[in-house]
């Protein structure tokens, strides 16, 4: 028995030491722990590629509750190799699977942006969900951008992309498996949000003031990525309701917020949206989409292409500038006519400028040609070419609420 106990304390003290010194006596390793949030790609100059990643650090210290960043950029011929650059030239290698975020520069939009996201899709890189996005400008910027909404700004960009379920639908976001089966479809076509870069409201008033002295802060300081002045850093924020048109991996046109809100309804559901109806009798309405109802059918004969869209949306007021106000959804009340009228008439509007936009542009971002292709495939031959020029468009539109 006493044999054992000595045998029993040496086995404990030789397991608690595997434990403790397996753990690299428990410091925190940033080659494991830091991961890569997204990743921007930009033309330069030579014509390589110009990447940069943006790195969530972990903080050892339980005191600081926000999240930290770093940034490291490298360059390539192709994507892989300056995306490899990076960890060369810096020594870090952190993890790109998580990697949420995928921002295209603008002067990429030119030539076919497949060449760049091929490389995600066609690797274990990056998930296929990374949602892909095109910058206004240059895609270094929108990583280097400050804003109040997030410290770190690849963050707050999915927020404005991936708004929560029952708020307005006029983004219309896309990942990257989505744009490339849209391009290797029949039709060609992709689309993905245009973000651009707005200065605040507090922003715009603090620039036009001239050098005041604002406390705290030096007025010759400037950021190293932005050129901003210190006292304005942190003031921007961003839009994405202006969606990006692709034929065949070229920019060949946009979207604006109207018609990417359509463009939402028809391609999917936009309950929880509203509509702002104003100028009914001098008054101003806001609509709330409790339900959303819309179908695409398409019929073919030997000499026609027609398109019937209907729209059903079951709306209720939640808000109005009159007297009679009602912003409570545990009330409700019917549409007046006129209301009812100018909403259909609003709709049936940007449904007939987004069909324009898609026969100006050919980019066929309802993919009209798959559905002739799986369902008349008898006469797909006949209009491949020139369905959309042959197409006719019929709309209905039905806006209703509580009788």
């Amino acid at each position: 028995m006493s044999r054992i106990k000595p045998k029993l304390a040496l086995f404990i003290l030789f397991f608690v030491s595997i434990l403790f010194f397996s753990n690299d006596f428990g410091l925190i390793d940033i080659e494991k722990t830091a991961i890569i949030t997204a990743i921007a790609i930009d033309k330069a100059d030579d014509g390589d590629y110009l990447v940069t990643c943006q790195i969530a650090v972990p903080e050892s210290s339980n005191a600081v509750t926000e999240n930290q960043k770093a940034q490291i950029s490298g360059k390539g011929s192709t994507v892989g190799s300056a995306i490899k650059s990076t960890g060369s030239t810096s020594g870090w290698f952190p993890q790109t699977i998580f990697c949420n975020l995928i921002i295209l520069g603008g002067d990429l939009a030119t030539d076919n942006v497949i060449t760049v996201l091929d490389y995600f899709s066609k690797t274990m890189r990056v998930q296929d969900s990374a949602q892909v996005i095109l910058a206004d400008k240059k895609a270094g910027e929108l990583l280097t951008a400050t804003t109040p909404l997030d410290n770190i700004s690849s963050f707050a960009i999915q927020k404005i992309l991936l708004k929560n379920p029952g708020f307005d639908r006029d983004v219309a976001p896309v990942d990257v498996k989505t744009f490339c089966v849209g391009y290797y479809s029949l039709t060609k076509s992709s689309f993905m949000p245009q973000v651009k870069v707005t200065p605040s409201e507090t922003q715009q008033s603090g620039s036009s003031g001239g050098s005041g002295g604002s406390s705290g802060g030096s007025g010759g300081e400037s950021s190293s990525s932005s050129g901003q002045d210190t006292k304005t850093q942190g003031k921007n924020l961003f839009d994405a309701t202006t969606t990006a048109l692709f034929l065949e991996g070229k920019k060949v046109g946009e979207l604006n917020k109207e018609l990417t809100h359509t463009l939402n309804m028809l391609t999917g559901k936009i309950n929880g949206s509203a509509f702002s109806v104003d100028d009914v009798d001098g008054n101003n309405y806001l609509l709330s989409v409790l339900e959303d109802n819309s179908k695409l059918r398409l019929k073919v004969t030997d000499d026609k292409i027609n398109l019937y869209i209907d729209v059903k949306l079951y709306c209720k007021i939640s808000d109005q500038n009159t007297a009679k106000s009602d912003s409570t959804y545990e009330k409700n009340q019917p549409l007046p006519h006129d209301v009812k009228t100018k909403t259909e008439n609003m709709i049936k509007d940007n449904i007939n400028n987004l069909f324009s936009v898609m026969k100006q542009t050919k980019c066929d971002f309802l993919y009209i040609k798959e559905k002739l292709y799986r369902y008349h495939h008898k006469r797909y031959s006949s209009y491949k070419d020139n369905y959309l020029d042959k197409l006719n468009l019929h709309v209905n539109v039905d806006v209703h609420s509580q009788q």
